[in-house]
């Protein structure tokens, strides 16, 4: 097995543990059976600097994961949404943010867009049709915006401490 296969294998795992970890000690019930938390800006982080594939199996592993042992009725839609939001992001720079990555400041937004839009039809499948989705909304939106914003926060300082390289160079 390559080196550089068993590296992005043992990363990938970190990061899930990371994500379900974030998501399990700040999870705020939203009222309608899914939770407010910021680990979707773990999920971003993650898809920025884990090559492809592996940012998607983490986040699909450590948002499912959570899932899976709190609320199960939401696993099967967690395991495809999280992964379809880490396609929104590119991680070939050497930045997570960065002039030739202007993809990575779009992306958050996008997949914050993709995360409302994809939960809200898994809230109208699962609760009351249009209304229960509709219910979910403010929770969605404060999710989805607070991960933006985390996401930034946690990008740049990792981008000032050069940690991509740093990750690139072990």
């Amino acid at each position: 097995m390559k080196k550089s296969v068993i590296k992005n294998t043992v990363f990938a795992a970190v990061f899930a543990a990371l994500i379900f970890v974030a998501i399990w000690v700040i999870a705020i019930p939203n009222g309608v059976g899914g939770v407010i938390h910021f680990g979707d800006a773990l999920i971003y982080v993650g898809a920025a600097v884990l090559p492809f594939p592996y940012g998607l199996f983490a986040a699909s592993i450590g948002a499912g994961l959570f899932d899976l042992l709190r609320y199960p009725v939401w696993t099967p839609f967690t395991i495809v949404i999280k992964p379809l939001m880490v396609l929104c992001f590119a991680n070939r720079n050497e930045k997570i943010l960065s002039g030739a990555g202007a993809r990575n400041y779009i992306a958050p937004f996008t997949a914050g867009a993709l995360n409302v839009g994809l939960y809200f039809l898994a809230n109208v499948y699962l609760f009351d049709g249009v209304a229960g989705g509709v219910r979910a909304l403010p929770g969605l939106a404060i999710q989805s915006g607070g991960s933006v914003v985390c996401f930034f926060v946690m990008a740049f300082s990792l981008d000032k401490f050069k940690f991509k390289q740093e990750l690139n160079r072990i």
